[in-house]
């Protein structure tokens, strides 16, 4: 009986081993759905593994989010409302009806398919904003409506940007990757990713007393499902020098390697090569 149930275990091992390796083979077979260069600022070192050598980049990515940007600017609103429809979310209930709220509040999480812009017009404007707050803070200090300490923040906010933020923007979400690959046909630019996404309801925003943006129905990307990406044992001595810095994840050191990134049929990704940035 021992013996039945080791060759059991032994079995199931094997032929999970089996469709873990023919799923790799078929997400790498035929052309790739997406092959984009990343650096250290969208790749950077997850964690290592001595005992097993195991090594990770981890996917850095960001997105809009309305308290990080102006009320009613278009930049961050794509993800609105009718968005919201497309991926399957009932908004037909008002606001203002209080169960409504209730159902919204409640609402699920639903899998999607998100689209992430490299080094894009989605970048320039995130930096774009950076600085327009930096300037308002400035123009603010002779008013005496902020400080020095306010304008110290933002300037190493705009510093960290430039120098060390991922360029990957969230663009788009839907619930057909072929339909999105059409709108976003350029695959070193534009990766579609599988994702979470989720509705929230945000507040009516006012100042001094004067409503400037009604309370509406808003969604954002609350993960992306494959993040992390194993680096091949052939190619950790690329990241020998980054692996050897204990403040190699702290975020402070502008890009030190490049990676050649494939998604594949599945919307997986593996590394290709790592080139050292000197």
């Amino acid at each position: 009986m021992m013996r039945l149930w080791m060759w059991t275990a032994i079995v199931l091992v094997a032929a999970a081993n089996v469709v873990v390796l023919a799923g790799v083979a078929y997400n790498r077979s035929g052309v790739a759905e997406a092959l984009v260069t990343l650096t250290e600022r969208e790749l950077p070192l997850a964690y290592t593994v001595e005992e097993n050598s195991g090594m990770e980049l981890r996917l850095e990515w960001q997105q809009y989010w309305e308290s990080r940007s102006y009320p009613g600017d278009p930049s961050s609103a794509w993800f609105d409302q009718a968005k919201l429809e497309t991926v399957g979310y009932d908004c037909s209930s008002p606001l203002t009806d209080p169960s409504a709220r209730l159902k919204y509040e409640k609402a699920l999480p639903r899998k999607a398919f998100a689209v992430l812009e490299y080094e894009g017009e989605a970048w320039g404007t995130w930096v774009a904003e950076a600085e327009k707050d930096r300037d308002r803070i400035a123009t603010q200090i002779g008013h005496q409506e902020a400080t020095r300490k306010d304008l110290q923040v933002a300037e190493e906010r705009l510093d960290r940007l430039r120098r060390t933020g991922s360029r990957l923007i969230a663009v788009d979400v839907g619930l057909d990757p072929a339909q999105l690959r059409g709108q976003y046909p350029d695959k070193g630019k534009y990766i579609i990713v599988p994702a979470e996404v989720r509705l929230t309801i945000v507040e009516e925003h006012t100042e001094k007393h004067r409503a400037l943006e009604p309370a509406h129905l808003r969604g954002f990307i609350s993960s992306i499902l494959v993040n992390y990406i194993n680096v091949p044992m052939e190619l950790h001595d690329a990241l020998d020098c980054v692996r050897q810095d204990r403040s190699a994840s702290s975020g402070a050191h502008e890009p030190r390697y490049r990676v050649m990134v494939k998604y594949g049929r599945r919307y997986e990704p593996w590394i290709e090569a790592i080139q050292p940035i000197k």
